[in-house]
């Protein structure tokens, strides 16, 4: 083995590494190998930076765009809702509907989008069927996986292995190639999950913190009790000869002196009671009433003490301007690492963040200091904008359910313009009439030009990470070939005696692919897998088409962990899971796919070139 060879191989092993203890950003894990290969002169600077002008990476972006539109235009707002109203209340129909609609929305969606979208319907769904979200919410996951396999734009390792063929001089995939297959993979799925998934999901758990928890937290008391904060917010009333009158909170230091946090406050007026949401500058006035939470009992009794307080409430009536609202904390959140302290949520959503709860347990004190993790759920409370302002947050966190039913989300003008689009985008990629990349690019500008976005919202819409993740990932590839490390691994494998039957090739290649993406991002694995398929074809004379269609479905279950995509992790915080649920679920599931393909795709695709 050559020096090149080792240097490849160490930057391939410690980036795989890195991928899997998940410590640090995927795009920085990348774009710092990339520079590896960049300063030890394995690849040339234009070598090293072929990814960014790829027109893969230019198509991904642009369908991060159009999928943004038609989340902002409320088009998947309103799938969400058709399905709550077929979806009845059989577990059983509830799961292949969920599975079904999910499937369909990740066609043509990014999946962590459409279990964004869904998420918080399906919440609302279990609760007007009495069903556990924990039967549900893994079929949620599990569909919009197996959607990717759809189409050529249902996840991006099918435009990778497509990139694969057309960068080889070969015909490319069309955009429904990968239907017959991913129909055969969604069908075994809905039916494992309606039959055998259901039974292996945890069950409705029956003690009353738990039935809550697992129903929506459908009413302010069952939301309080979730998040153990009953006896933490309480209301008092400030007599006009109280110390606290005619001064704000910011002058009384409320916060620093009492470790309280005001929530409302309550003025009587000649027209009705006026409620006001409480910050910094917050005039106190006598005859007003404060709602706070508190979560120390001697600061309390500091406060009524000082504050010459006469009237407690424990706990406390809320007005019905004061809504509470749980969040989840997405994959790939920004807040992740950073306290509740740190990330200021009182400025950046106008709430304020009364608990957390990290799936075992909640955390009602020293809230404010815990750092945030994935999968963790918060207890807020806010006013109507600020709820509004929830509803379309979806990077950083997610509104996953209210004190109340959401009111229905409005189509915006420019929604049939979306339509017209997508399908005049889907039209050109099906019959060839232009390139891909092409459709795309159009179609993600005419998205702009008809006012789907508002400001600067359209590059909200980009997962910038992924982009970079995977224009610094291809050179990586690139420097496989380059070196001949590529074609070392294949020699291993073709001069193997039971490797070179195509059948136990396709094995071989599906079983690694599936294996990494629990590890590390499945498009990674695309990247990195797919020339060797094609390189393994070229040597041992048979199509490729079969090899890189294998690879593409493989890269599409990430069932078997909590942490094998963004999405399960999103549901695993949702739904309490534990690790082993998904182990218990996902890898007969994962055999089964994998028993299919091997029966399907040789057929679909013959081996024979």
């Amino acid at each position: 083995m050559t020096t090149d060879i080792w240097i490849v191989t160490c930057v391939l092993l410690a980036t795989i590494i890195a991928f899997v203890l998940d410590r640090f950003r995927l795009d920085v894990v990348a774009f710092v190998s990339l520079l590896a290969l960049l300063l030890t002169g394995i690849l040339t600077p234009t070598e090293a930076t072929a990814g960014f002008s790829n027109s893969l990476v230019l198509m991904i972006a642009g369908l991060f765009v159009v999928g943004g539109a038609i989340l902002a235009s409320g088009i998947a707002d309103l799938a969400g809702r058709w399905l709550g109203q077929v979806g009845g209340t059989s577990t059983v129909r509830l799961t292949a509907t969920v599975m079904l609609a999910s499937a369909l929305l990740s066609a043509f969606l990014s999946s962590t989008g459409t279990v964004a979208v869904m998420l918080p319907v399906v919440l609302s769904l279990c609760r007007r069927a009495e069903v556990s979200p924990s039967k549900l919410l893994i079929p949620l996951a599990f569909g919009a996986s197996l959607g990717g396999m759809l189409t050529l734009i249902g996840t991006p390792p099918n435009m990778v292995v497509n990139q694969e063929l057309r960068d080889a001089g070969l015909e490319p995939f069309e955009f429904f190639s990968f239907a017959p297959a991913g129909i055969l993979m969604l069908a075994l799925g809905i039916v494992f999950m309606c039959t055998i998934g259901t039974r292996l999901l945890p069950k409705m758990r029956t003690s009353a913190e738990d039935a809550t928890r697992h129903q929506g937290y459908v009413s302010r008391p069952e939301l309080i009790h979730s998040y153990a904060v009953d006896d933490k917010i309480c209301e008092i009333r400030i007599p006009r000869k109280s110390k606290f009158a005619g001064r704000t909170l910011r002058d009384l230091g409320l916060r620093t002196n009492f470790q309280f946090n005001a929530l409302a406050v309550s003025t009587p007026s000649t027209k009705g009671t006026v409620v006001r949401k409480c910050d910094a500058d917050t005039l106190l006035q006598g005859g007003d009433t404060l709602f706070i939470k508190s979560s120390n009992e001697e600061c309390l009794a500091k406060l009524i003490d000082e504050g010459q307080i006469e009237s407690v409430a424990l706990p406390a009536v809320l007005p019905k301007e004061v809504h509470l609202a749980e969040l989840i904390i997405p994959p790939r959140s920004e807040f992740i690492g950073r306290t509740v302290r740190d990330v200021e949520f009182f400025r950046l959503y106008g709430t304020m963040v009364l608990a957390l709860h990290d799936g075992t347990q909640p955390a009602s004190t020293r809230t404010s200091d815990t750092p945030l993790t994935s999968g963790d759920t918060l207890l807020v409370a806010a006013d109507a904008p600020a709820l509004e302002r929830l509803r379309k947050s979806r990077n950083n966190v997610l509104l996953v359910s209210e004190q109340e039913e959401p009111p229905e989300t409005p189509l915006a003008p420019a929604a049939r313009w979306v339509v017209v689009i997508l399908v005049g985008m889907l039209v050109a990629m099906s019959f060839g009439i232009v390139a891909n990349v092409t459709a795309v690019l159009v179609a993600a500008t005419l998205m702009v030009i008809v006012g789907a976005f508002r400001g600067t919202n359209v590059y909200q819409s980009v997962n910038w990470e992924s982009i970079v993740m995977i224009a610094s990932v291809m050179p990586l590839a690139t420097a496989l070939q380059k070196t001949g490390t590529l074609d070392l691994v294949v020699s291993v494998i073709v001069e193997s005696p039971g490797l070179t039957n195509p059948l136990a090739l396709l094995l071989l290649l599906f079983a690694v692919t599936s294996l990494l993406s629990q590890a590390i991002s499945n498009t990674a694995t695309s990247v990195l897998i797919a020339p060797l398929a094609l390189e393994l074809a070229e040597r041992l004379d048979v199509s490729p088409y079969p090899l890189l269609m294998g690879v593409a479905l493989a890269a599409s279950t990430a069932f078997a962990t909590p942490v094998a995509s963004p999405i399960n992790a999103l549901v695993a915080g949702a739904g309490r899971y534990r690790f082993g649920d998904f182990l218990k679920v996902g890898v007969p599931l994962q055999v089964l796919i994998l028993l299919a393909t091997l029966a399907c795709v040789p057929f679909l695709f013959p081996f024979s070139p």
